[in-house]
This record gives structure tokens, sequence and C-alpha cells, in this order.
């Protein structure tokens, strides 16, 4: 079981929002994740994870790299996760 503070999950959240895509490579025992360095990878992983399940976000996996992409049920999500007005 993974613990994920509310910090953590605002940056995965507030880099998703900004970009619209997330690239994680897998591999839990990264330190921390390529471009959302104050995190560590395997808590990106577990974020990405769940929001997959819920259907907020689409998946392409390719040579041990998964590819996230913010889908509309995800922006509305983020919006209101965030307090974004869009």
């Amino acid at each position: 079981m993974v613990l994920v503070s509310k910090a953590q999950k605002r940056s995965v959240y507030e880099y998703l929002m900004e970009n619209g895509v997330l690239v994680v490579k897998k591999d839990s025992y990264l330190p921390k994740h390529q471009h959302i360095t104050n995190v560590p990878n395997l808590i990106v992983q577990m974020v990405v994870k769940s929001m997959k399940s819920r259907g907020l976000i689409d998946e392409v996996f390719n040579w041990q790299w998964s590819y996230y992409f913010l889908n509309e049920n995800g922006v509305k999500y983020l919006g209101k996760a965030l307090g974004n007005s869009r």
C-alpha cells in the first residue's frame, strides 16, 4: 500500500492540467519522476493508475513507458479538484 499526500497528488494534477499528457517510465524504484521532480515515480504511477480506473485519462503503453492523455471527464474533474473554472 502506498500513501500519497495531498501535495504530491496536487503536483501530478497540476502537471496534467497544464500539459494534458504525462509520460511515466515503468520503474517503481526511480527516486523521482523525470518531469515532476518533487514526487517519486511510484507515487506518480499510483495516481495515474487511480485516474485511469475512474476513466479520467487514457493510456498508451509502449516499451516500458506509459503515455497518459487527459480526456474530457478528466479536464472537468481536475478543474473541480484544483479549483479552476476551466
